[in-house]
C-alpha cells in the first residue's frame, strides 16, 4: 500500500485549468520533488493534498484512507507555504511551539526541531529580527515539530542565497530521513530537485510529464519539454530518414546528422544534445560523420566548467568543457564540433509547435 495516493485530480479556477487529471503515488519515507515552471499547478496540488482547497474531481488517500473530504487538521499533514506564514510579533519559540500548545502536546518536539535547524540559540528572538534564511528555518522547525506523517514544502529554499540553499537542501533531506518523514517538496529549481529527491515528478500545465529517479529524468527525458526544462540544451529541428541501421537527419541550419539508430518513426523530428555531450576541438577530429566547423562567439566561466557558444553554419551551438580544457580558446577561435551519434535525444516534432513545447510550461 502506498503512503500517499493522488488519483486523477482536476482543479480549475474559472477558465484556468490548474490540474488536469494528476495521479501520483508516494511510498512511506520517500522524498518526492514536484518540479515545474511557474503556473504548472505545483502549489495547487500541495494545497489539495493538505486539504486547504478541494479538487473538482479526483481523490486523495493517505495510508489507504480517503481524506479528500477531511479538514486539514484531521489529515496528519504539515504544510509549509512559500511565504513562511510566521507570526512576526511572536518569538521563534512561540512560533514553533504554537501548534503543539493548541493541541495540548508536550513542547519537547519544539526544542528538538529548533536544535535540528540550528536556531535553538535564537529561540527568544522575534521573527522580524531574523534574516530570510533564518525565517525559512523557523518555518521548517514548526513543520517538523508538528509531528505530522506527511510534510508538504512549497518552495522552501527559494528565498535563500546560493550557499545557504545548498547547505539547507541537504540538511532537509537528512532531517526528513532521520525522522522517517514522507516529504513532497515543490520547486522550480532543477538542481535542487535532482540533488535532493528520491524521485522527481515533472509537472507542466497541470499534467504530469514524467516520474522517475533523478538520473532517469535527466538521462532519459520523456519529451522535449522535460529535456529542455532540466537544463539548457541544443535543440535541432530536421527531417529524418532511415539509412540501413542508421538514421540520417537533415538539420535545418546545420546539415546532416547521422544517428546511431532510428528512435522514432516520425519524419519531422527534434534532436536534442546536452552541452556536455558536444565535443569541441581545435584540431581536426578523426570522426567520419557529424563533424562541423565553427567559431567561438563567447566563453562563460562557470566554475567547474566553461560554457562555449559556437556559431556553426546557421546555428548557435552550446558546449561545456571542464575548466582547464578551454585553455587556448578565446572568442573568434576556429574550432571543430562533433555530435556523438549515440548521445542524441530524438523526439517527434510537437503538434503544438516547438516554441509552445519549449517555452509555454505554465497553465
Amino acid at each position: 500500500m502506498k503512503f500517499l495516493e493522488v488519483r486523477s485530480v482536476f482543479k480549475s479556477y474559472g477558465s484556468i485549468r490548474a490540474l488536469r487529471g494528476v495521479s501520483i503515488s508516494v511510498d512511506k519515507g520517500e522524498y518526492l520533488c514536484i518540479l515545474g515552471p511557474t503556473g504548472a499547478g505545483k502549489t495547487t496540488l500541495l494545497k489539495i493534498i493538505a486539504g486547504l482547497i478541494k479538487p473538482d474531481r479526483g481523490r486523495v488517500l493517505i495510508e489507504g484512507f480517503d481524506v479528500t473530504d477531511l479538514p486539514p487538521e484531521l489529515r496528519s499533514v504539515s504544510y509549509m507555504p512559500q511565504g513562511y506564514a510566521l507570526f512576526p510579533h511572536m518569538s521563534v519559540w512561540d512560533n514553533v511551539s504554537y501548534g503543539l500548545r493548541v493541541r495540548g502536546l508536550p513542547l519537547d518536539r519544539a526544542e528538538e526541531a529548533l536544535k535540528m535547524v540550528g536556531l535553538y540559540h535564537r529561540r527568544f528572538s522575534r521573527v522580524y529580527e531574523l534574516s530570510g534564511g533564518q525565517q525559512q528555518r523557523v518555518a521548517l522547525a514548526r513543520a517538523i515539530a508538528a509531528e505530522a506523517k506527511l510534510l508538504l514544502l512549497d518552495e522552501p529554499l527559494s528565498a535563500l542565497d546560493a550557499l545557504l540553499n545548498l547547505e539547507l537542501r541537504h540538511e532537509l533531506r537528512r532531517l526528513a530521513k532521520g525522522l522517517g518523514l514522507t516529504v513532497l517538496h515543490v520547486t522550480h529549481n532543477t538542481e535542487e530537485a535532482l540533488s535532493i529527491a528520491d524521485r522527481v515528478v515533472i509537472l507542466r500545465k497541470g499534467v504530469v510529464q514524467q516520474v522517475g529517479r533523478p538520473s532517469e529524468i535527466y538521462l532519459k527525458p520523456a519529451n522535449i519539454f522535460t529535456a529542455s526544462f532540466l537544463s539548457e540544451v541544443n535543440v535541432l529541428e530536421g527531417l529524418a530518414r532511415v539509412s540501413g541501421e542508421k538514421s540520417v537527419v537533415d538539420v535545418r541550419g546545420l546539415g546532416k546528422l547521422v544517428l546511431e539508430k532510428p528512435s522514432t518513426k516520425a519524419s519531422h523530428v527534434v534532436v536534442i544534445y546536452r552541452p556536455e555531450d558536444v565535443l569541441v576541438s581545435s584540431n581536426t577530429p578523426s570522426y567520419k560523420v557529424n563533424v562541423f566547423k565553427g567559431e567561438v562567439r563567447s566563453i562563460e566561466f562557470l566554475g567547474l566548467f566553461s560554457r562555449l557558444r559556437i556559431q556553426v553554419n546557421g546555428l548557435e551551438i552550446i558546449a561545456d568543457l571542464w575548466s582547464g580544457e578551454d585553455r587556448g580558446l578565446k572568442e573568434d577561435s576556429r574550432v571543430y564540433v562533433y555530435f556523438d551519434p549515440r548521445l542524441a535525444l530524438v523526439y517527434p516534432y510537437p503538434r503544438e509547435g516547438l516554441h509552445v513545447e519549449l517555452y509555454e510550461g505554465g497553465g
